[in-house]
């Protein structure tokens, strides 16, 4: 294949300098190059495959879409609005929820914890893939296996669960206890679930909070819950007197927090290709200041000024595709080996997983290359130009 001579005049510089493949200098720009890549690209992989994963954890027992009575407060448990709900097009089941607050007490500890009545159905779908032990009954809870240790308990054992203003008394309300049976330990991984979340029949938390018939909120899953926000959108339509909230909306604040992460590590880590880049310059400077008797022949012989910045251009792009190919294929070894060996390993209780989950994408390789392109050609432009701008008289006669 015939290459272009501004080609292979640049192969010719980088190949033949000294008899050496390339200068020290484009060694190091190489190296830059190939180590922020291969940053670059494992970054966004962590944070592609840690937000898969958070989501993935909010999913596995949140529901997509949740209905609650507009300007709060408890709403009445209605068959027909539930097969209405059943039966729009994209909603696979539906669950009624009865939450409140309460302060669980055992012989060695208490603290405040959030407690929600549910049906079999809701346990079946939802909780039963976190149960680690027990099983769900009447007049007995399902608590988180942190609760469970730091109140120092085992399935069986009786606690106190008292509300604040549980019962009515000629004085006003006062705090209401219930003694309830641990049936079953369950554990999801999101600390708030795990840690503040006790879960107990519907009936059960209606006898508690003394009310019959009546429900928190209606919780939605559907076939796409990625497309919860339009849901919920056409879904309020619908239900114009409810108000309807997506578990993106819910947690916004964590998704932004996740993306804004994504963006600031991808800035910093660009510094490095940015630093790199000043390498291939003063390699390419050095270069042109080398051969400033060749650009002055090649000029005479009748090569133009576009010609000329063309080859300085070329090699900076060649040291530049080195140093990408070589940083894309670190990246998949250091893929390959955090994925086989899970060596980065999170402390447990603080964090929503255990390792470092990661994610490469054909998309974010392709991305990560063409900046670094980008910054290695804005780079070149500057000798290019400086050896464009040699004269030719002086040159030969030197």
């Amino acid at each position: 294949m015939n290459l272009p001579f501004e080609v292979q005049i640049a192969f010719r510089y980088l190949t033949k300098k000294k008899g050496h493949f390339v200068t020290i200098s484009s060694i190091l720009a190489i190296i830059g190059i190939s180590i922020g890549v291969s940053s670059l690209i494992l970054a966004t992989g962590l944070t592609n495959g840690f937000n898969d994963a958070v989501q993935s954890k909010i999913l596995g027992i949140e529901t997509a879409v949740s209905m609650t009575r507009s300007g709060g407060g408890l709403m009445t448990a209605n068959n027909k609005l539930m097969d209405k709900i059943r039966a729009v097009s994209g909603v696979k089941a539906a669950y009624v929820t009865l939450t409140s607050g309460g302060i669980l007490s055992s012989p060695t500890q208490f603290g405040s914890v959030v407690f929600e009545g549910v049906k079999r159905n809701f346990v079946n779908s939802r909780l039963k893939k976190h149960m680690q032990k027990g099983d769900f009954e009447k007049n007995a809870i399902l608590i988180g296996a942190p609760l469970l240790k730091l109140f120092k308990l085992h399935i069986g054992d009786i606690v106190k669960l008292i509300i604040p203003f549980g019962q009515s008394s000629p004085f006003g309300l006062l705090p209401k206890t219930v003694n309830l049976k641990i049936s079953g330990v369950f554990q999801t991984g999101l600390y708030q679930y795990d840690h503040v979340f006790i879960f107990m029949p519907l009936s059960t938390a209606r006898n508690i909070m003394g009310v019959s018939n009546m429900l928190s909120s209606i919780d939605i899953a559907i076939s796409d819950p990625y497309k919860a926000e339009l849901f919920a959108k056409n879904l309020a339509t619908l239900f114009p007197s409810k108000h309807i909230v997506s578990w993106i909306s819910q947690n916004a604040n964590l998704f932004y927090a996740m993306k804004l992460q994504k963006i600031i590590v991808s800035i910093v880590l660009s510094l490095i290709l940015l630093v790199s880049s000043f390498a291939i310059s003063s390699s390419l400077i050095m270069l042109v200041t080398e051969k400033k008797s060749d650009i002055a022949i090649l000029r005479s012989m009748g090569a133009k000024k576009s010609q000329i910045k063309a080859i300085f251009v070329s090699e900076g792009l060649m040291i530049s595709s080195i140093g990408i190919i070589v940083g894309i294929i670190l990246s998949l070894i250091m893929a390959y080996l955090m994925g086989h060996y899970q060596f980065i390993k999170l402390p447990r209780g603080i964090f929503y997983l255990n390792t470092i989950p990661l994610k490469l994408s054909i998309s974010d390789v392709t991305v990560v290359s063409a900046i670094a392109v980008a910054i290695s050609l804005f780079s070149t432009l500057y000798p290019a130009g400086k050896a464009a701008g040699y004269g030719i008289d002086s040159e030969i006669r030197q």
